[in-house]
């Protein structure tokens, strides 16, 4: 039987250095349960290294977390890619590693990059800079992560910055991604009438959460779904066997 999940797929923990140091997996699992949170994404800039420690905290209180990362590309475009399982995940992490600029990061200027554990102790600290644009192109990026079974959702598409349409100004008509997120819902019927083409497309909208207060968002994205699974969500998005995707009010749908 088909029932409603709410999902936030876009949430950033202590590794991106634009994140509060309060985005560690304890406390962003208790933020999605206080929140009434079915699943959750994350998603950090260029890297996975945190993905794992969320899921390990998620697990004991039964929480689904789907790992992805948020990748700026050449074009300096954000995409989300979200995959089924931490081994496809690893996989495209490492060629996203590979692509990355050796630039090291200034804490002071950008902010620390922790990686944790379950427990929020800290691992390591990660030197190279994760904010800067990978040395592949969006076709590229997307085609790599569509291959190891990802999902792509060309992130924040109305912000005037790091998007699809503020840098590019359209969305390439072949690019094969499963939905496109907006960030401000309540001007869907606006940036519709820019740009219609855009009605073709699943549209999703999450919280890109860096500090826990942005977590608290007036709109959310329900999946209708059989289980809160990346297959089910898979299948949502193509609309298949009644499954569908709607953002609403943050209250659930019926």
């Amino acid at each position: 039987m088909l029932k409603w999940f709410s999902a936030d797929l876009h949430i950033h923990t202590v590794l991106s250095p634009c994140a509060e140091l309060d985005m560690g997996p304890i406390n962003i699992v208790e933020a999605a349960e206080k929140l009434d949170m079915d699943i959750i994404g994350i998603t950090d800039h260029n890297s996975a290294a945190n993905v794992a420690a969320v899921m390990e905290r998620a697990d004991q209180r039964g929480l689904v977390v789907i790992g992805g990362i948020e990748v700026q590309t050449r074009e300096e475009v954000h995409v989300l890619c979200l995959f089924p399982g931490l081994e496809q995940l690893s996989a495209y992490a490492a060629y996203i590693r590979s692509r990355l600029p050796k630039v090291p990061n200034q804490p002071e200027v950008f902010g620390d990059q922790v990686v944790v554990n379950g427990e929020e102790e800290i691992l390591y600290f990660e030197e190279t800079l994760l904010l800067s644009s990978v040395m592949a192109s969006l076709e590229e990026v997307v085609a790599r992560a569509v291959a190891w079974g990802g999902l792509v959702i060309p992130a924040h598409i109305d912000r005037p910055s790091f998007s699809v349409l503020s840098n590019l100004g359209f969305i390439p008509p072949q690019l094969p991604v499963a939905a496109l997120e907006i960030a401000w819902p309540e001007r869907i019927s606006d940036i519709l009438s820019r740009y219609p083409s855009l009605a073709q497309y699943c549209l999703v909208s999450f919280s890109d959460a860096h500090t826990l207060s942005q977590l608290e968002r007036g709109f959310c994205t329900y999946f209708y779904l059989q289980e809160p699974t990346f297959i089910e969500i898979k299948r949502a998005f193509a609309g298949e066997g009644g499954r569908r995707v709607v953002i609403e009010r943050a209250a659930k749908v019926n």
